[in-house]
């Protein structure tokens, strides 16, 4: 259970690193620290020494001497005592060692650097052998003080030192992890678990409200965050409804549509045999009822085309653009004007360009732009007028460029600032404003776009990206 908090909670991971890192850090102090240690040790038992010598000197009895230097050895760890007069060492109290080697220390040198080497030595180094510890004499007229200490009980003594700094180091890593842990599960830990939760409750469900809380008012990272994730809600939730209403809305028109084409179809009936009256006021009115009722049925069917665009994941195939070019202008120039208003079409594209693309709805995006170009040329008064339309292909990147150009009369401004605003770009009598709008959907969902490059009183340029195969 506790492996499983350590290694899944953030939390858990987060009073480790804690703890390890005050470790580390105590065991780097530790070095110096245990240097401190070993000097303070031996002077002490050279202050002791000197203490020991005066009471000797000024203590003629000899029994009471002898059990001040039999207590002073017990505290001490010292087993042998001299004092040194005259180049001439005196003996004071117990027995040089028998055997092993003797390892010299002075005290009395000041050392500059810290003895990190003499430390680490005393404390992993081999314990055999003994310490030859010189040091100043308080006693007037010996020049220094001579002591002989087994190794092994400075080694005892720095690993008993050890032992406790580790315990302490261990407490105080405990405590400071234990407070800054309070500290981040009450500042960063529950935050982010509410926003987790908040998350996956959200996912499951992203209608449904659980909480009217407003948003944190912390400033930091933690409260822009929960801000975010709450702007975030609260935009996908009037997407969702956007979108509910939209699915409706087509649902609505499909219905419509399928119920007007059936009166629609009717009344044309009745619209073409009053068109065909031999009386001409008849006749006329029976045309402008049949042009009225073939923009009813236009219209409906653009409004329906828009609610039901984006609902179906493009099919990507290889196509030669060429070709689809080539039938979207057969069908869609053919049927505007002939003569001197003809329009014409020239195919710069070659005819083994290959791209990526949904055959039908890059059909249709061509299909809209060929339509468009064609109706702004056909309106052109002069009869004289160059009616042209161009397509070539420029590679870009991992994309193609299909440039649709045309000679005519170019873009109002109104038109230019609402081009691709669904109902806003309508630019005539019976125009939804749709056309660009889908066809640029269509575009973007297989990876590409329709641009606006040029436009003026010499004509427009539409680029179609296009991903190459």
């Amino acid at each position: 259970m506790i492996e499983g908090f350590i290694s899944r909670r953030l939390s858990g991971k987060l009073l480790l690193m804690t703890i390890g890192f005050v470790m580390l850090a105590e065991l780097v102090i530790f070095i110096p620290s245990a240097t401190d240690f070993r000097q303070d040790w031996l002077n002490d038992r050279a202050q002791q020494a000197g203490l020991l010598a005066l009471a000797l000197t000024g203590v003629p009895d000899y029994e009471a001497s002898e059990i001040l230097t039999q207590q002073f050895m017990q505290d001490t760890d010292v087993i042998m005592m001299s004092a040194k007069r005259d180049g001439m060492s005196e003996f004071m109290l117990g027995q040089p060692p028998t055997a092993g080697d003797i390892e010299m220390i002075d005290l009395r040198e000041k050392k500059r650097l810290p003895l990190f080497r003499d430390a680490l030595r005393a404390f992993f180094g081999n314990a055999d052998g003994s310490l030859r510890v010189l040091s100043s004499s308080p006693v007037q007229g010996q020049d220094a003080l001579e002591m002989i200490i087994p190794k092994d009980r400075l080694q005892w003594a720095m690993r008993d030192y050890a032992r406790r700094i580790a315990v302490l180091s261990l407490a105080i890593a405990v405590i400071t992890g234990l407070l800054i842990y309070l500290a981040m599960l009450f500042m960063i830990i529950r935050p982010i678990e509410k926003l987790a939760t908040g998350l996956a409750d959200f996912r499951e469900d992203p209608e449904k409200r659980r909480s009217n809380l407003p948003p944190s008012s912390r400033k930091d990272e933690i409260g822009q965050l929960q801000r975010e994730f709450f702007d975030m809600k609260q935009g996908v939730r009037a997407s969702f409804k956007q979108r509910e209403r939209l699915a409706t809305l087509g649902m609505a028109v499909a219905k419509i549509n399928h119920d007007l084409r059936n009166v629609l179809a009717s009344a044309s009936l009745v619209s073409d045999r009053l068109a065909g009256d031999q009386d001409e006021r008849i006749s006329k009115m029976g045309n402008r009822l049949t042009r009225a009722i073939d923009r009813g049925i236009k219209l409906t069917s653009e409004v329906l085309n828009f609610s039901l665009s984006g609902q179906e994941e493009p099919e990507l195939e290889v196509v030669r653009i060429s070709l689809l070019v080539g039938e979207a202008a057969g069908d869609t120039l053919g049927s505007f004007g002939t003569g001197p208003r003809r329009i014409g079409f020239t195919n710069n594209i070659p005819s083994e360009l290959i791209v990526t693309a949904d055959k039908d709805s890059t059909y249709r995006i061509f299909h809209n732009l060929f339509r468009n170009a064609a109706q702004a040329m056909a309106k052109m008064p002069d009869d004289d007028a160059v009616r042209q339309l161009t397509v070539e292909a420029i590679p870009s990147g991992d994309h193609i460029s299909v440039l649709v150009k045309d000679t005519g009369p170019g873009l109002p401004d109104k038109a230019k600032d609402n081009l691709f605003k669904a109902f806003a770009s309508a630019s005539g009598r019976g125009s939804t404003g749709l056309g660009l709008t889908i066809s640029q959907d269509l575009a973007k969902e297989q990876g590409g776009d329709i641009l606006l490059e040029s436009t003026s009183e010499a004509g427009t340029v539409f680029a179609v990206c296009l991903q190459k195969a």
